[in-house]
């Protein structure tokens, strides 16, 4: 059967006490007579040989042993009280029975604790009594005499020497506080120099009170008690000049606080009285004990002055609970005035929506936390439990630094996520798309971070208040999760890395430019491949970060594996005309034969712009804007009118009294004119070549020549050529003329009416 889980310092306390109970057995034995074994070689000081203390010591670092011998000694204890030895623990013992036993120890040793004070508190016939004696008694009255001058001497020199000399230095301080400070590290070389001009003072009230005492030579006890007296008032101006290093109640332009004037009076008020309260609560019993007060008098007075300071203390949390409050919220709501006209503000993610939430639960019940802990403290202390004191300034110490830290270790990551996610305009200009991808992980990054950090905070608190949060990452299963949770996040940031890593060169590539500033146009091959291989690496990537998630989460992934090669076989015998439709696209796009962007014609009255290659369709849109999506299967022939250039095909029909070579030139004019207009220099990469007379027309003869353009380019440099031609044909007088009939009459036609000829020309 395991141990019964005991707190550390409870542990460490049945230790000493085991020692001490030892080696109080073995005095009690020599005192009494008995007789003892012949004493070895080794033999030490104390009555014990150093094989009985290395006995000893071994039994107190087994656990085992140990916890028999604290059974042992139990048993002894109870048979002194007169009570019955306990029985011998048996392996059938169970583990609730163990706790009863160490929970009803516990209760026992409290209840202790409390008759003692109760009886401490109660001890008032004995404060009378030495009360009484003190007044009576002759000698006693004279040392109370002798006692009083002696204080009376100390304080009041002590007090005019530290006057003078505050005095003195005074102007010397307030030139310090005169100066502004642009931050507060370069407020801390001036205020460790009014440090030393504070403990100035101090030094005078020492040098004076201990003069006095050893010029006097008072008696022993009297000297002990100035002395007592004396040094707590040195220790509490030694804790206000701190408090004042913080706080500079009276040089705002000093305070490392960031208190306003009342703020940092109303603290340095509070902080004095309780210092007062503290130490002399403290010193002044010690100095009354060792004047002969009663014990349960000088236990009583140390717990009356504890308890003032726990009231103190917790009267301090009841006036500021509202103050505290709205600082832990994250500052007082804005008002009705303080809010400006037509202001929005931004939704909060969900996370930092529950962290308010959060925090403004914790603001309405601070004040009670913080005086259960404050009464928690005080019992503790009033109580005497063994270890439990030290443990809890242990607990609060580590607690306050790992708040501490957390809290700096949180502004460093919103900084630094502010400032590491910031892209220089170089960067933003080589990269045009990574701020709005950095943006993207932006949240997710930021709540993640924030969330490592409380989960570790939070973890060091429970073990920092005898919680073993860490123990569990020795167990195999803790291992286990640990390094799945690792290996994940690892595996998706690589996957995340990779992706953006690939993505961010595809469309640097797509959008880059020269070294001059010019954007490159790449071929229409490269950005209908590149996309297609991006969509794939991420399909891959998907996959393989899939599996390895699924087998560090204990899932077995050989049957996946196997039954994905089954469905793929079943998948490929079942859709032919699946396979046809990749294989027959795989060829047309590394063949190069259509992009994204061409304008196509593949037959069935499907033509217009590319608008999107899988590797199964092709995305058209015609003219109309309608969208044609055609498999690669039902893909014949391909008319590609955007491939690499184009040709505006130029068809002038004249009348056929014009002179050929004459429209000739004039159409070669036009299509010079036309190659300088700044609109469409760009577009033509050939001037205009005339092929001559092409055709007979039934009205007018067809002249024809064609300009070299940019692939796309063709239709709109005919359409401005056109245009162009025309005016220039009207303003030559060149017709174009419209469908026409010439009639033969044979005869004279004078004298007739319109009537007779209109016969004539129709027999």
């Amino acid at each position: 059967m395991p141990p019964l889980i005991v707190p550390p310092f409870l542990r460490s306390a049945l230790a000493v006490a085991a020692l001490l109970v030892v080696a109080l057995s073995s005095a009690l034995v020599a005192a009494q007579g008995s007789a003892p074994p012949a004493a070895p070689p080794a033999a030490t000081t104390t009555g014990l040989s150093s094989e009985q203390l290395r006995s000893l010591a071994d039994t107190l670092e087994d656990p085992q042993a140990r916890d028999r011998l604290v059974g042992q000694l139990r048993a002894l204890i109870a048979v002194a009280e007169g009570g019955r030895a306990p029985a011998e623990e048996t392996e059938t013992e169970t583990v609730g029975s163990r706790t009863l036993e160490w929970a009803t120890g516990q209760l026992g040793d409290v209840s202790r604790q409390m008759v003692r004070i109760g009886m401490a508190f109660g001890d008032v016939h004995s404060a009378l009594a030495w009360m009484n004696l003190q007044a009576r008694d002759p000698t006693l009255r004279q040392r109370w005499t002798e006692l009083a001058l002696q204080l009376g001497f100390i304080l009041l020199g002590g007090h005019l020497a530290s006057r003078l000399v505050r005095y003195l230095a005074a102007g010397t301080r307030e030139r310090l506080g005169e100066r502004t400070f642009a931050s507060p590290v370069e407020k801390v070389p001036v205020l460790l120099a009014r440090i030393l001009l504070d403990l100035l003072p101090i030094a005078a009230f020492a040098l004076v009170g201990y003069g006095i005492l050893s010029a006097t030579e008072p008696q022993l006890r009297v000297r002990i008690v100035a002395l007592t007296i004396v040094n707590a008032t040195i220790l509490i101006q030694v804790v206000l000049v701190f408090v004042r290093f913080a706080l500079s109640p009276r040089t705002p332009s000093l305070r490392l606080v960031p208190l306003d004037d009342e703020g940092a009076h109303y603290a340095y008020i509070w902080c004095r009285r309780i210092a007062y309260t503290a130490v002399y609560g403290y010193f002044v019993p010690q100095a009354a004990y060792v004047l002969g007060i009663p014990t349960g008098t000088y236990l009583g007075l140390l717990k009356f002055a504890g308890l003032l300071v726990a009231a103190m203390l917790v009267v301090l949390v009841l006036q500021n609970r509202r103050s505290v409050a709205d600082r832990i919220r994250g500052g007082a709501p804005a008002t009705a005035e303080e809010v400006q006209p037509g202001a929005e503000t931004a939704p909060e993610p969900p996370t930092f929506l529950t962290m308010r939430s959060f925090r403004n639960r914790v603001g309405e019940v601070w004040h009670l936390l913080a005086i259960l802990y404050i009464l928690v403290i005080y019992g503790i202390w009033a109580l005497d439990v063994h270890g439990g004191f030290a443990f809890m300034l242990r607990a609060t110490a580590v607690s306050a630094v790992v708040l501490v830290i957390t809290r700096l270790a949180l502004m460093a990551v919103d900084r630094g996520i502010r400032r590491g996610f910031a892209i220089p305009d170089d960067v933003r200009r080589d990269f045009p798309m990574l701020e709005a991808r950095a943006n993207r992980y932006l949240p997710g990054v930021h709540v993640g971070l924030r969330g490592i950090i409380l989960a570790i905070s939070a973890l060091t608190l429970l073990d920092a208040w005898g919680i073993e949060s860490f123990a569990w990452l020795d167990t195999a299963w803790g291992r286990r999760v640990t390094t799945s949770a690792v290996t994940i996040g690892l595996v998706l940031v690589g996957a995340l890395v990779a992706w953006e890593v690939v993505s961010g060169l595809i469309e640097r590539f797509l959008a880059g430019g020269s070294k001059n500033g010019q954007k490159i146009e790449r071929s229409a091959r490269i950005r209908t491949l590149l996309p297609l291989l991006r969509n794939a690496f991420m399909i891959v990537l998907l996959t393989f970060v899939g599996l390895i998630v699924l087998s560090e989460l204990g899932v077995n992934i050989a049957p996946l594996l196997a039954g994905a090669g089954v469905i793929g076989l079943a998948i490929g015998f079942g859709s032919q005309t699946l396979v046809k439709d990749v294989i027959t696209g795989l060829f047309i796009l590394f063949e190069d034969t259509i992009a994204v962007g061409d304008v196509i014609d593949v037959g069935g009255g499907h033509s217009g712009v590319v608008e999107a290659i899988s590797i199964r369709t092709i995305r058209l849109r015609d003219v109309r804007g309608a969208v044609h999506t055609v498999p690669f299967s039902e893909v014949q022939t391909v008319l590609n009118m955007t491939k690499d250039f184009g040709f505006a095909v130029i068809d002038a029909s004249v009348d056929y009294t014009q002179n050929v070579d004459r429209v000739a030139d004039v159409m070669r004019q036009v299509g010079t004119e036309l190659q300088a207009d700044p609109q469409f220099q760009g577009s033509i990469l050939e001037p205009i070549d005339i092929f001559g007379l092409d055709q007979f027309g039934p009205s007018a003869i067809v002249i024809r020549g064609r300009i070299k353009t940019r692939p796309g380019k063709q239709w709109a440099v005919a359409r401005a050529y056109n245009k162009l031609m025309k005016q220039r044909f009207d303003e030559l007088g060149i017709e174009i003329p419209f469908p026409q009939r010439t009639v033969h009459v044979k005869g004279d036609l004078t004298g007739m009416k319109p009537e007779q000829v209109a016969t004539a020309a129709g027999a």
